[in-house]
C-alpha cells in the first residue's frame, strides 16, 4: 500500500543520552497488535536504500505498526558515527523500544535489524527477551572484533599499527567505507562485547535472511549462528548480493515471519 501522509508521520526518538534521532513511524490503524522497529546497517538511513520503505508498506497493508530511524551520526539524526559504540546501539534500541510502546501500547513487537545492528539485536534480545516478541535479522554482522580488528590490515597482533594510530589519534575516527566511520569507543568494545556467545539465549523465534553473493558480511557468519540458535529459529538463503533484486524476497519471508502466529 502507498504510505500517506495519514499513515507514515514523522517522529522524533530521544535516547537514554539525550540525543534527538528523526525516525518515521507507520500506523496502518487505531490498535496494531503487531509492531516492528526497523533498525538500519552502517552507513545508511531509515530508508535502507528504500527496503525498509517498502517493507513498512508491505507491513502496513498487514495491519503492522513500524518504526524506523536513522541511528546517531546517520543521516538527520544528531551525534556522531565516530561515538557510536555497541554499549549505545543497545541503549538505541531501548530507545526505540520504549517510543513504540508509548505510541502502541502492549502491541507484540518484533525487532528487526540490518547488518551492524543486526550482532546488537540479537544480544538485546537475548538480554531482554520480554520486550521482543519475534526477531528478524538480515545480512547480520555478529562478529564485530573479527569485523573491525581481525580483517583489517592496520592490526596485527589486536594491535593497531603506528601510522594508523597516529591517525586516529589527530582525527577520532578511521573511515570503513565512504559513509561509514567509527571511533576509539567501538574499537575498544569489540574486544569484549561477542553478540555470538548469547546466541543460544534467545527465546524470541528468529529468522536471518543472508545473500549468497558477495556482501560485507559472509553467508557463513549467519549459518554459524543459525547452528547456534536453541530457540524457534530458521535461516533462510537468498542468492546474489543485498541489492534491489534481493528485497522482493527478503520482504515477503520477513513479513511471514512477523505474522506467523497471528
Amino acid at each position: 500500500m502507498p504510505l500517506t501522509a495519514e499513515t507514515q508521520k514523522l517522529t522524533t526518538v530521544r535516547t537514554h543520552d539525550g540525543l534527538r534521532l528523526a525516525g518515521t513511524v507507520t500506523t496502518p490503524g487505531p490498535s496494531p497488535e503487531r509492531a516492528v522497529l526497523l533498525l538500519h546497517g552502517e552507513g545508511a538511513t531509515r530508508e535502507q536504500g528504500g527496503f525498509y520503505t517498502r517493507l513498512a508498506a508491505e507491513l502496513a497493508e498487514q495491519g503492522v505498526a513500524s518504526l524506523r530511524f536513522d541511528l546517531p551520526g546517520h543521516g538527520e539524526s544528531e551525534g556522531s558515527q565516530e561515538e557510536l559504540s555497541l554499549s549505545g546501539l543497545l541503549n538505541t534500541i531501548s530507545s526505540g523500544l520504549a517510543h513504540l510502546r508509548e505510541r502502541f501500547g502492549g502491541a507484540a513487537v518484533t525487532l528487526l535489524a540490518t547488518g551492524l545492528t543486526g550482532g546488537v539485536a540479537a544480544g538485546y534480545a537475548a538480554r531482554k527477551g520480554a520486550e521482543v516478541s519475534r526477531l528478524v535479522l538480515l545480512n547480520p554482522l555478529i562478529d564485530y572484533k573479527e569485523h573491525f580488528v581481525d580483517a583489517q590490515p592496520t592490526w596485527t597482533g589486536d594491535v593497531m599499527d603506528e601510522l594508523a594510530g597516529r591517525q586516529l589519534l589527530a582525527s577520532g575516527r578511521v573511515e570503513l567505507s565512504p559513509t561509514f566511520a567509527v571511533g576509539r569507543a567501538m574499537l575498544n568494545e569489540v574486544f569484549w562485547l561477542q553478540p555470538r556467545g548469547v546466541l543460544n539465549v534467545i527465546a524470541a523465534p528468529t529468522l536471518i535472511v543472508h545473500g549468497t553473493g558477495p556482501t560485507t558480511v559472509p553467508v557463513e557468519s549467519s549459518r554459524a549462528a543459525d547452528a547456534a540458535l536453541t530457540c524457534e529459529h530458521r535461516l533462510v538463503e537468498i542468492d546474489g548480493p543485498q541489492s534491489r533484486e534481493w528485497q522482493a524476497p527478503a520482504i515477503r519471508v520477513a513479513s511471514e515471519w512477523i505474522l506467523a502466529d497471528r
